[in-house]
């Protein structure tokens, strides 16, 4: 697993590229420990995300949690990502998710919790496919999704 912060400047980029980037507790605590860096910063600064590869996030990792190797299970999972996403809406710093591939389910939450969200138009999809197999979202993740995403934009 490899996420890595780089800076130049005032930007710093947190590079995620680990296959395709889904969230478990590993992945989880290395975000939160790049983010605390990026917070204790003196002066201005900003945070662009983005990974490499095919895939931004492939969303919650259920393979690990399903392994049997898991310390916490789907629920403590999905809320652990919900208080990364709670972070990412308060974080101190302007952030940036930069999409530069497959960006689904936690994945696209992730993105909705920036600041500001830009993805190639040439590659990769974007989708919460919890809609579509009818799994409920999270009372926060709910508020997100409405306070970011016109009840338009899933037509277009």
């Amino acid at each position: 697993m490899s996420f890595d912060l780089t800076r130049h400047e005032t930007v710093f980029v947190l590079t995620m590229d680990a296959g395709d980037n889904r969230f478990n507790r590993p992945s989880l605590d290395r975000i939160n420990d790049l983010l605390d860096q990026v917070e204790e910063v003196d002066g201005p600064a900003a945070l662009v995300t983005t990974g490499t590869g095919k895939f931004y996030s492939n969303g919650l990792d259920l393979d690990w949690v399903s392994s049997g190797k898991a310390d916490m299970s789907f629920l403590d999972l999905a809320m652990a990502t919900q208080r990364l996403l709670a972070r990412t809406l308060t974080f101190p710093r302007p952030m940036v998710a930069a999409v530069n591939g497959h960006c689904f389910a936690a994945g696209a939450m992730w993105s909705l919790a920036h600041d500001f969200r830009v993805m190639r138009a040439d590659r990769g999809f974007w989708s919460m496919p919890e809609v579509d197999i009818e799994i409920p979202f999270t009372e926060g993740m709910a508020a997100l999704i409405q306070a970011r995403l016109s009840p338009r934009w899933p037509t277009r």
